[in-house]
């Protein structure tokens, strides 16, 4: 089907109304407002998420600082250990006083050998003899 060139449209248009200054002020407000919300609303997500991002990296340097103050805590105890070990063992001792007995004069026992001892009989003369 061909149109007639002679015809203005094959549709109906509605005829153009002369929109009021009003409306289009209104229109335009609405779109400025829109417009601003999300871009208000794209900041926050980006503020957020990067201040998300820096808690997380202040936990893991505060994380890190704790193990290295415990690790610097452990180290200056043992120093002070190791001082409080070398200052004992450079500290002269007092050598320990020898415990003198008092050494008392031992009373000689005289023995007095008996007149039977002294005495050799006959036969145990001849016995002694025999034996050596």
């Amino acid at each position: 089907m061909e149109f007639d060139q002679k015809e203005e449209t094959p549709f109906n248009l509605p005829e153009k109304k002369e929109t009021d200054k009003k409306t289009l002020a209104v229109y335009i407000a609405a779109g400025v407002i829109s417009i601003s919300s999300l871009i208000y609303g794209y900041a926050s997500y980006q503020a957020t998420y990067f201040k998300d991002a820096e808690i997380k990296k202040l936990k893991s340097d505060l994380e890190e600082a704790n193990i290295k103050l415990q690790r610097i805590n452990a180290l200056e105890s043992q120093v002070k250990e190791l001082e409080a070990s070398l200052a004992t063992k450079a500290t002269p001792k007092p050598e320990p006083k020898k415990e003198t007995k008092p050494i008392f004069k031992k009373e000689a026992k005289k023995i007095v050998p008996a007149k039977k001892t002294a005495k050799k009989t006959k036969t145990q003369a001849t016995k002694t003899k025999k034996n050596n």
